[in-house]
């Protein structure tokens, strides 16, 4: 082969040589791309798939635990209220004894002045010789007796004086620390405030990720619910009572008498108690607020939270609860769930943050949560804690 053969053949041999190179670059660079791709668009279904879509159930039970919990946390916000009122009642008597006492140790201030200024007056003759000197003898005798009389209490009244002093500075203290706690109480407030807040903030960010439809579906499922529960309300006032029933066999059972009917008298008389009178009455109050929305600290006349409800129930009969669930749960005779009366206290979940009154038939009457209104409820439906009668 000559030379500009073995030129143009070894040209030849290096033009192919680039060209593959060139397409496994290409090649490469194209792999390069899909794989990045690849992890770009992999990650996003992962998430995709780690958090699909709520379905309508999902959504309402989320919402309705939110709301939940926004009504607990409210109910430690009214627990802390009514402790900040109580305070202030404490601190303003506190205030009013921290007043009367600085008038006290001014009133023994003046006195022990008195007693030293007549001591003061008196240093520089002895007894006999102002004796001589005075006029009025029988009035100088007087002021002497007088003088005797206070020097002899002196040690007493300068005691009394400093007890006085220390008393009034025991009260000032103590007024100052109430003071302070309330101003932590305040602060606590607020921040449950904005706690119960957020939950509700979160509930309505759930609300708005559902599609147009979906939220209509989710409409629609409350007013089934809320019908569901009227019918089995309507049904349960229908269906004789156990007392009922346990009253009208008794009216066609034979009477007994002698021993047998005195033993069967006080089981008989607590099955056929339906309520005490104030307990049906503050149930009837309850009863004419159905319909009407919850609302945070809500007592009246048109809104309402749980223990807001059962206190101004309770009050229109002359019976005065705290507005906190908790505090409720410490007033009143206890209960036993089988023993429950109309109007009685029912209180709900460990914590003690939710209370209605027993309607019958395993039923109360509440103020549920943020977005819903006054309505029954089966007992059932929520952790019973325990039960009080007021009054």
């Amino acid at each position: 082969m000559n030379f500009t053969a073995r030129v143009t053949s070894r040209a030849f041999e290096v033009g192919r040589a680039a060209s593959i190179r060139r397409s496994l670059r290409i090649a490469a660079v194209g792999f390069a791309s899909v794989a990045l791709s690849v992890l770009v668009v992999f990650p996003s279904s992962l998430l995709a798939a780690a958090e699909p879509p709520l379905t309508v159930a999902e959504a309402r039970d989320l919402i309705k635990q939110l709301q939940t919990d926004a009504a607990g946390i409210d109910q430690q916000y009214t627990d802390v209220k009514e402790q900040i009122k109580n305070g202030r009642a404490q601190l303003r008597l506190k205030q009013a004894d921290v007043q009367a006492q600085t008038e006290k140790v001014g009133r023994w201030k003046l006195q022990v002045g008195q007693i030293a200024l007549a001591q003061f007056q008196n240093r520089n003759l002895d007894t006999a010789a102002r004796l001589f000197v005075t006029r009025d003898t029988e009035g100088f005798l007087s002021q002497i007796s007088t003088v005797q009389k206070v020097s002899e209490n002196q040690n007493s009244a300068l005691q009394d004086y400093q007890q006085a002093q220390a008393n009034l500075a025991a009260l000032e203290h103590s007024a100052e620390a109430d003071l302070a706690t309330l101003g932590e109480k305040e602060k606590q407030l607020k921040s449950l405030a904005a706690a119960s807040d957020k939950k509700l903030d979160q509930a309505n960010k759930v609300l708005a990720k559902l599609t147009a439809d979906q939220q209509k579906q989710l409409a629609e499922a409350e007013k089934k619910a809320t019908a569901k529960a009227n019918a089995e309300r309507r049904a349960a006032a229908k269906a004789p009572t156990k007392a009922n029933a346990q009253s009208r066999a008794a009216a066609k059972a034979p009477a007994k008498t002698g021993r047998a009917a005195a033993k069967a008298s006080p089981d008989s008389a607590r099955s056929s108690a339906t309520g005490s009178s104030k307990g049906t009455k503050a149930l009837a109050y309850a009863k004419a607020q159905l319909g009407e929305p919850y609302a945070r600290s809500g007592a009246g006349p048109s809104s309402w939270d749980c223990s807001g409800l059962t206190m101004m129930a309770w009050g229109s009969v002359g019976v005065n609860l705290p507005h906190s669930s908790r505090q409720q749960f410490n007033r009143g005779q206890p209960v036993a769930k089988s023993d429950l009366q109309l109007g009685d206290l029912v209180f709900f979940y460990s914590d003690i943050n939710h209370v209605g009154l027993y309607a019958g038939n395993g039923q109360v009457i509440h103020a549920p949560r943020p977005g819903k209104s006054v309505e029954y409820i089966k007992m059932s439906y929520m952790p019973y804690a325990g039960a009080r009668r007021p009054g």
